[in-house]
């Protein structure tokens, strides 16, 4: 559901250049690798764009047997319908990032972006996450989803249950009926100073229910 990746500067990551140009290139080429051993055992894997990876196109796809799913998406289970998306469209009050969001995810942007060479955006996207480390450091900054956006997507989709991630805050959100669930975000190594975490729900569909659940992979 987004920001798989720390950072995503196109898929070129996954070539060869790549490994000699960009810190993440080694990395990106084994989780890459590592989905696709697990879609080759006949698994289907889907995922969305977030806003640390929304370059992720057709040759990641290809590479990793995944399929790209627009934000917002509804999941239908046992006639539950469940919102998915990344959550970052949901935090109005982050004006800044939505201004900087509707930029980057124009095809015309996005195109001379990737018409750059590699080495240009491994800089640029360090310079985003310099800049995004030290906007995070600002509690003032820590925009949450808006509860009432969130309700209001639901009401659209004819849904009582949403799934999201993007704020980093991991909580069940109970509110006349409806639920709002978001997840962790993924930090394995423990590289930005706080322990390692890396939560996933699991839905298991039964003949009677669904039964839901929170588990840590840490």
């Amino acid at each position: 559901m987004g920001d798989l990746f720390e950072a995503w500067i196109g898929d070129d990551l996954l070539t060869p250049q790549a490994l000699a140009q960009a810190a993440d290139g080694a990395c990106a080429q084994a989780v890459s690798a590592a989905l696709r051993q697990y879609t080759d055992r006949g698994h289907a894997l889907f995922v969305q764009h977030g806003n640390r990876d929304f370059l992720l196109g057709a040759a990641f796809a290809q590479t990793s047997g995944a399929q790209l799913l627009p934000d917002p998406v509804v999941l239908v289970l046992q006639g539950q319908r469940i919102v998915l998306t990344h959550g970052d469209q949901l935090c109005l009050a982050d004006h800044a990032y939505l201004r900087f969001r509707q930029m980057v995810r124009q095809p015309q942007w996005q195109h001379q972006a990737l018409a750059q060479p590699l080495a240009a955006r491994v800089q640029q996207a360090q310079a985003l996450r310099a800049a995004s480390v030290a906007a995070q450091a600002r509690p003032e900054n820590w925009a949450d989803a808006d509860p009432r956006e969130a309700r209001r997507w639901m009401d659209r989709a004819t849904s009582r249950w949403m799934i999201h991630g993007h704020t980093h805050r991991p909580r069940d959100h109970w509110v006349d009926g409806t639920l709002r669930q978001v997840l962790s975000d993924w930090d394995c190594d423990g590289m930005h100073g706080a322990p390692p975490r890396a939560q996933v729900l699991w839905i298991e569909v039964s003949a009677e229910a669904l039964h839901v659940s929170r588990q840590s992979l840490t």
